[in-house]
């Protein structure tokens, strides 16, 4: 089940609906719990939330903003995987910590083999890099202006590779600078951050960056200064000697000063803009509950097409499906309703104090993970995101009632 995290690699099939292998993991993991325990438990609150979405993509149907085909697919999804990945934290006593070392390891190993996939490359040897010919849905990167592969290791490309192992460089780069093991020893630590600076993603950076943030906020004062440096010191380098991220970058700042035209700009800009163009429209229309789960696609053909500003013939439809931001997908497709409640989640229930210094790792981790889907990984259930769902609130529950148990000792103690 956690393995799912890094299986977006294989499907099994691409008809009617692209049906990736670790689906086979969840149903699997559903039916032997089923026939083990006979009954299923499921949080209330996220089937409430889950039931008031369902009620306004049926409404959305009606009206025709949105399909049966789209709509199942994202509530089957979202209900298999979440309760799926509840259930497994229940299953395991609600030992998160056991979780997200499980976590680590596999993403240690994905990691080693992304380095191995880079050194593989670089000395010619391409069964060590190309790994198209045994996975399904995966493609090689094209190699940077410097002549380095932009690693993916067995994910479908370096963003979602990025995104995969975001929590473990979190971690690893906590044990970096802090000099104190947690999780990770010194090894895994580097073999972690090395992959990720390989993959080349601007995606890697900004987890890089907010990973430094969230540190420095704690770090020791005699530390404090050291890693205020580093911050802008790290997005100036980047910027400098990354082309790619340079790209894009300029594309975003130029579009939004008005000096080049949206059309003119770069791909993963100009997938970004029309999105956001395409959910605005949705969003005006019907602000409080957008025009529905899985409503995206449709929404972009009716409002994209030869004769509008936006059109752009030769990349039309390029992330239409999960709008490539989770943020843009909530805004199209839940409106208010849905993106307020998922910024709510995340930032209220990051642990920013705790006498247990695991959890509080844990919980930043997963938050830096949270804010790149936010901004460029618009789907759903993709890659075991509801794993680190339901282990970010476990994780929260689990320091609050350790706040409690000592807000109660202390008072016994003062009153003996």
């Amino acid at each position: 089940m956690i393995s799912n995290v890094f299986l977006g690699g294989y499907i099994l099939s691409k008809s009617p609906f692209e049906f990736y292998i670790g689906y086979t993991f969840i149903i699997a993991f559903l039916l032997i719990y089923l026939l083990c325990y006979r009954k299923v438990q499921i949080n209330y609150s996220f089937i409430c939330i889950l039931f008031i979405l369902a009620i306004s993509s049926l409404i959305n149907i009606f009206f025709g903003n949105n399909t049966w085909q789209l709509f199942i697919k994202q509530i089957v999804g979202i209900f298999l995987t979440g309760v799926a990945y509840y259930l497994l934290i229940r299953v395991n006593d609600f030992e998160v910590e056991k979780l997200f070392r499980i976590y680590l390891r596999l993403a240690f190993i994905v990691a080693a083999i992304g380095i191995f996939q880079e050194a593989s490359f670089l000395i010619g040897f391409e069964r060590g890099y190309n790994y198209i010919n045994f996975m399904t849905k995966w493609w090689l990167t094209p190699p940077t202006s410097f002549g380095m592969l932009q690693v993916n290791s067995i994910l479908m490309e370096p963003s979602h590779f990025a995104a995969a192992i975001a929590p473990a460089a979190f971690v690893s780069l906590e044990r970096i600078l802090k000099h104190k093991a947690s999780f990770l020893g010194v090894g895994c630590s580097l073999v972690i951050i090395i992959s990720f600076l390989l993959t080349f993603s601007t995606l890697a950076y900004i987890v890089i960056l907010i990973s430094l943030t969230l540190l420095l906020i704690d770090i020791k004062k005699r530390r404090y200064f050291l890693l205020l440096l580093l911050i802008p010191a790290f997005a100036v380098l980047v910027y400098s000697f990354i082309p790619g991220v340079r790209v894009r970058v300029n594309g975003t700042a130029q579009v939004i000063s008005g000096e080049v035209d949206v059309l003119e700009v770069n791909p993963s800009t100009y997938s970004l803009a029309s999105n956001l163009f395409v959910a605005m429209k949705g969003f005006s229309a019907n602000p409080f509950f957008g025009y529905g789960l899985g409503s995206h696609p449709l929404t972009y053909v009716k409002e994209l097409y030869p004769g509008t500003y936006w059109y752009r013939k030769d990349i039309f439809g390029l992330n239409k499906k999960g709008a490539g931001s989770l943020f843009i997908r909530l805004l199209s497709e839940t409106g208010l309703f849905g993106l307020l409640i998922v910024l709510f989640f995340i930032f209220r229930l990051r642990i920013r104090n705790s006498n247990d210094k695991n959890l509080k790792v844990m919980s930043n981790a997963i938050f830096s993970m949270f804010i790149i889907q936010l901004i460029r990984q618009g789907h759903y259930f993709y890659n075991g995101l509801f794993f680190f769902v339901w282990m970010y609130y476990f994780i929260y529950l689990n320091n609050r009632r350790n706040i409690q148990k000592r807000e109660c000792d202390d008072l016994v103690n003062s009153e003996v």
